[in-house]
């Protein structure tokens, strides 16, 4: 059976939910299983194929819409969790940096840099938002104890690592999604 106007939505939505880095397989199959059976109903109560394709589309919305609602249900809890642990990681390195004996920068700008790194590898937006939960807390102790503002380009560090995990995620998605 033909179903062009089906067919021509999901590869709208297909595109739209790679381009939110979304795209799964199996809820693409699970979209049009629901469709195809939405047309069957529309075709058992006697439209036409072209107006069983259009009412069974008209019930799910603009591909756009779908993924966005697919983007709402599955990127928020979790992004709220990374952010968490990204603000976690922050306060626990700055913490220990606090401390009276701990003179050791080097361990101290790695964790900065593999938080932020294995952060970014997990974002799926905002990652600005994320370096700087991670990236602040530091720089904040040395202005509020020693009045220090050029502690300020610390918080660069986890900034810049965050951003290199998630250019590094979207690349290798890209580049699977694209073969």
């Amino acid at each position: 059976m033909l179903k062009p106007l089906i067919t021509a939505y999901l590869r709208s939505l297909q595109d739209e939910l790679r381009r939110q880095g979304l795209y799964d397989p199996d809820t693409l199959a699970e979209v049009e299983s629901h469709l195809l059976d939405s047309l069957e109903a529309g075709l058992a109560s006697g439209l036409s194929p072209v107006e069983a394709q259009q009412h069974a589309l008209a019930r799910f919305g603009p591909p756009i819409l779908l993924a966005q609602q697919f983007a709402t249900q599955r990127k928020q809890p979790m992004q709220k969790l990374y952010f968490g642990l990204a603000l976690a990681a922050g306060l626990l390195i700055a913490f220990v940096d606090a401390q009276p004996h701990w003179d050791d920068t080097g361990i101290t700008v790695f964790a900065l840099l593999l938080t932020g790194g294995v952060i970014g590898l997990l974002v799926q937006r905002r990652p600005w938002m994320f370096g700087l939960a991670i990236g602040l807390w530091l720089p904040l102790y040395y202005i509020i104890t020693k009045q220090d503002f050029s502690m300020l380009i610390v918080a660069l560090f986890p900034l810049a690592a965050v951003y290199a995990g998630y250019g590094l995620r979207r690349l290798v998605r890209g580049t699977l999604h694209s073969a």
